[in-house]
């Protein structure tokens, strides 16, 4: 069994530390490395002079109660067996001249998404390797291993982005807000217009940053998972929609009664309103019909939501699951377009598929399936 990694993370962000810890998680080191936070003097000293053995610590240069310099000495002293490890908001070349960092630093990565990815990857390597690791270079993978790895960097280059634009995003909106509140009567009619803009725009962005924080969490979570009584489920979504729903005289038919079944009772409320919002979203100028029916075949449970909608070609079928994707007349519509690329990666974290049938003006139908043994449901 690997020995644990115990990492001493220096830094008062508490951002990056959030990032850090997400992407340890997502490449599986998550349950083998110990992190540390040391965000004050006081807890910097207490860690270092403790009994613990560190084999990392990593030093962000901002901090208001010391010099990094003067922290990497001390770590040197204390720790001379730990790898000692910089985040700087600049990377020395390496044709630059001898800096003070080669003194006691072993690597430098830079303040942002692609040094934490970075990071988290030199410490995953380790936790792998147990205690020491290798600065050899690696063979070359296969052609699908190496699909595989570019999938999961891109996984971790969405969150890590997503989250490090969260801050700039906000303070934008609020400045936006600044305007509308304090210089309202001063924009004109043309000036408010433009504002009204941009606010609706930043909002987007919010909705869609979220959305993808959401998207890249669900990589790296397990589903919590419990007997879930679908009939009870379906009630629940329904009822936010209902005064919608009255509103526009739909109809929602449930052809059986729905299975219990051992799942991630929060994630399926979200699949559910996903395909029971998008199908009010793009309902046809018929009155909306809903179906929804479950039949279990051989060891899964499917369960289909039918509609008569403005239907999806042919063509788009196969990319609707996809980051972004709209379809046809989907596409000038509201939303970020990531609801079924949600609903397709949460399908998926139980063992299951989804997939949908659908022609234009006849209607949808989009069934997901999920694998079940027969002690983990019943037929509701």
């Amino acid at each position: 069994m690997k020995a644990d990694i115990h990492l001493l993370f220096v830094s008062s962000v508490a951002s990056d530390q959030r990032v850090l810890n997400t992407l340890l998680s997502q490449d599986g080191a998550g349950s083998q490395v110990r992190v540390t936070v040391a965000a004050s003097a006081e807890a910097f000293f207490e860690a270092i002079y403790s009994e613990q053995r560190f084999q990392i610590v990593i030093v962000d240069e901002r901090q208001t109660w010391a010099e990094w310099q003067s922290i990497a000495t001390a770590c040197t002293r204390n720790r001379p067996a730990a790898l000692l490890v910089l985040l700087a908001g600049a990377v020395p070349q390496e044709d630059a001249p001898e800096s003070p960092w080669d003194q006691h630093v072993a690597a430098i990565y830079p303040r942002s998404s692609a040094g934490l990815i970075a990071l988290a990857r030199l410490v995953s390597t380790m936790a792998a390797q147990g205690s020491g690791f290798s600065l050899r270079q690696e063979k070359p993978h296969a052609a699908a291993e190496a699909d595989e790895s570019d999938a999961e960097e891109r996984e971790k280059l969405v969150y890590a982005v997503s989250h490090d634009l969260q801050d700039p995003l906000q303070l934008a909106r609020r400045y936006a807000e600044i305007l509308n509140e304090d210089y309202d009567d001063n924009l004109g009619e043309s000036g408010s217009k433009v504002l009204g803009h941009l606010q609706f725009n930043l909002s987007r962005t919010q909705e869609m940053l979220d959305e993808l924080l959401d998207f890249s969490r669900l990589q790296s979570a397990r589903p919590v998972r419990e007997l879930v009584d679908f009939n009870e489920l379906l009630d629940e979504v329904v009822s936010l929609y209902q005064l919608t729903l009255d509103e526009i005289g739909a109809q929602i038919t449930r052809q059986q009664s729905l299975p219990t079944l051992m799942v991630d009772r929060r994630q399926f409320h979200r699949v559910l309103q996903n395909l029971i919002g998008n199908a009010i979203k793009f309902r046809s100028e018929r009155p909306l019909r809903i179906t929804v029916r479950a039949q279990r075949v051989r060891n899964e449970w499917r369960i289909g939501i039918k509609d008569n909608g403005i239907g999806i070609k042919d063509d788009d079928l196969g990319r609707i699951f996809g980051m972004f994707e709209r379809a046809g007349a989907i596409e000038t519509s509201t939303g970020t377009g990531m609801g079924l690329a949600i609903c397709k990666r949460i399908v998926q974290n139980h063992g299951g598929n989804i997939w949908a049938r659908s022609s234009l003006d006849g209607g949808s139908v989009f069934i997901f399936s999920i694998p079940q043994t027969d002690d983990a449901t019943s037929a509701g």
